[in-house]
């Protein structure tokens, strides 16, 4: 290939890139990088996580392997191969709760993510746009492969290669000035559009001035989202146990939760951003409004009054109809409404409220084991506390007609605390 080709293309190559960046931008992405397809760098980790058990229930996490290795192979036979991509990054973050807020055991705490509708659904149209864009550019006839974190692809990976941020060692992206609250989205093109450093990234700037960087931003000796995690759920830096995780467990998990973590929990009820809160790349930052706007919060989704949804007019952790309109759009329908009623049972019982007990036997008469088996723990959390005989009374009866083992077992348990 001559100078004067390989000019040209390198040439072609950044006009494309600065296209697809501007695009990008006026969709709502906040970020929009370019990498070349290779093998994933931590796939081998990958691989013995999994080897390791790690992923308990998720069992979508096993399949597919080869594929997260090598995202080349997501290509379908009779398109061309995948020869780049366009990894993609959108700050959701919007404001700190409020101390009076985030501490009230009354009301359950919901990840951030979650206070607006589902990003899933929000970003998929938007990298379909942004591929035509490319494809009308460059005269592909054939699709790109647009994924937003449900595809066998390990995005951390390629957000790091493509220059969107560093992984920390709680296992998230961190884009320094942004921090950590990044949500990551893949289109996989057959166009060439980075050169031989395969990636197109610019260099990433800390404005963090007590943190030591050097060449790239990193954690440092910083272990503060290690030691913050209220079920130590971390093996170690970058190593994530998701069975001990409050987010596994209240999004994830569809079985009942280890008693020993209940008491950990506190009144989160969807996700956890303990080990994002207390990041020093996510001080002190302002708050902002979403650049896409179903992401924006909703106030009954920040911060949900545990009780309010018992109430005849609002029975949304009680009826399957109930719920799924009043969590229209939301992620939070991702663990359906009986696990919300064992997460919100969790919370209840870790209030411990006497106030709490006219719920708790709506849910002991709920038609989920898993979420009576939580509505008992609840129900003996107060027992215990308040020695409140109207709690030993509906866990006696509930044992008269309960026939589910692991039920029983549990009120059994919380009668004798």
């Amino acid at each position: 290939m001559s100078d004067l080709h390989s000019k040209e293309l390198r040439l072609d190559a950044g006009h494309l890139r600065e296209t697809i960046r501007r695009a990008a931008h006026s969709l709502g992405f906040d970020l929009c990088e370019f990498a070349t397809i290779s093998a994933a760098p931590h796939a081998d980790f990958f691989d013995a996580w999994i080897d390791a058990g790690r992923a308990g229930e998720m069992s979508y996490l096993e399949r597919n392997r080869n594929k997260r290795r090598f995202p080349a192979l997501l290509a379908e036979a009779s398109a061309p191969p995948f020869r780049s991509m366009i990894v993609l990054g959108v700050d959701y973050h919007q404001f700190d709760l409020p101390p009076e807020v985030r501490d009230d055991p009354s009301r359950g705490l919901i990840a951030s993510y979650a206070w607006g509708d589902d990003y899933h659904e929000l970003i998929r149209p938007l990298l379909y746009e942004l591929d035509a864009v490319v494809r009308t550019q460059t005269g592909r006839t054939s699709l790109g492969k647009c994924l937003v974190d449900t595809g066998p692809v390990l995005e951390r990976d390629w957000a790091e290669v493509a220059g969107l941020g560093f992984t920390g060692k709680n296992c998230c992206t961190i884009r320094p000035g942004m921090g950590s609250w990044l949500l990551l989205a893949i289109i996989f093109v057959p166009e060439v559009l980075v050169g031989e450093r395969g990636s197109s990234a610019r260099p990433l700037q800390s404005p963090i001035s007590n943190l030591s960087i050097s060449q790239s931003p990193t954690c440092g000796r910083c272990t503060r989202c290690l030691d913050a995690c209220p079920t130590n759920a971390f093996v170690g830096a970058y190593d994530l146990d998701p069975q001990r995780c409050i987010s596994y467990w209240t999004i994830e998990a569809r079985s009942i939760i280890p008693r020993e973590l209940r008491p950990r929990f506190g009144n989160r009820i969807f996700g956890c951003d303990i080990c994002q809160e207390v990041c020093p790349y996510n001080r002190r930052l302002p708050e902002r409004t979403p650049r896409i706007d179903g992401l924006r919060a909703l106030h009954n989704r920040v911060a949900p009054l545990l009780l309010e949804g018992f109430s005849p007019a609002h029975p949304y952790w009680l009826d399957p109809r109930a719920f799924s309109e009043h969590f229209a759009r939301s992620p939070i329908k991702r663990a359906k409404r009986a696990g919300m009623l064992r997460n919100v049972c969790v919370a209840l019982g870790n209030w411990a409220d006497t106030a709490a007990i006219d719920a708790l036997a709506l849910a002991l008469a709920d038609a989920d084991a898993t979420a009576r088996a939580h509505a008992a723990w609840a129900l003996g959390r107060i027992l215990a506390k308040w020695r409140y005989q109207q709690a030993a009374m509906l866990l006696t009866t509930a044992l008269l007609y309960e026939e589910d083992e692991r039920v029983r077992e549990e009120i059994h348990l919380a009668l004798a605390m």
